[in-house]
């Protein structure tokens, strides 16, 4: 529609008919309303979306402390291990049970939860379990907690990000 509203070189519309015109650039606005709504829509659906990593995120940093009274330094390599795992079933429903790939999501959740929550008990049981009641300590030991995760998350998989495929 833009070429049918726009000029030649001379100052002539390459439409002469003037209505035709009107026609088209009431179009071409109509189209350009459409798309900024859809950014903005997709602007605050990515918002959302973060917020509630970050809210699951603080929530379970709350919990932690008001349970244990243990300020865990590691918290997002939890989270970091759950996407591992998800990353890992992804790979190994690709690999021995393509048919099965819409529903590895399923299987995911699952996995990534447990494989947190046993680095979680191993971590409780080797390590803060000695350290309750005493909140410095204990910042100090998850940080240095996180640390060790990130490294050998990145022996593991290499430095380079890897990609969770949503489905299909």
């Amino acid at each position: 529609m833009r070429p049918i509203v726009a000029k030649k070189a001379d100052g002539t519309y390459n439409e002469p008919d003037e209505r035709v015109r009107n026609t088209a650039q009431e179009g071409i606005y109509a189209l350009d309303l459409i798309q900024r709504r859809s950014e903005i829509l997709g602007t605050i659906f990515a918002g959302l979306s973060l917020g509630s990593v970050l809210l699951l995120a603080a929530l379970g940093l709350a919990i932690t402390y008001g349970l244990i009274g243990v300020i865990n330094m590691a918290h997002g390599e939890f989270l970091m291990i759950g996407a591992y795992a998800t990353y890992v079933v992804q790979n190994l429903v690709q690999h021995y049970a393509p048919a099965a790939f819409d529903w590895y999501p399923l299987f995911a959740v699952l996995v990534s939860f447990i494989s947190a929550a046993l680095v979680g008990i191993v971590l409780e049981r080797l390590v803060l379990k000695h350290l309750y009641g005493r909140p410095l300590e204990t910042l100090l030991t998850t940080f240095g907690i996180s640390l060790i995760l990130i490294q050998a998350t990145r022996t593991i998989f290499g430095a380079q990000n890897v990609q969770v495929t949503p489905r299909g």
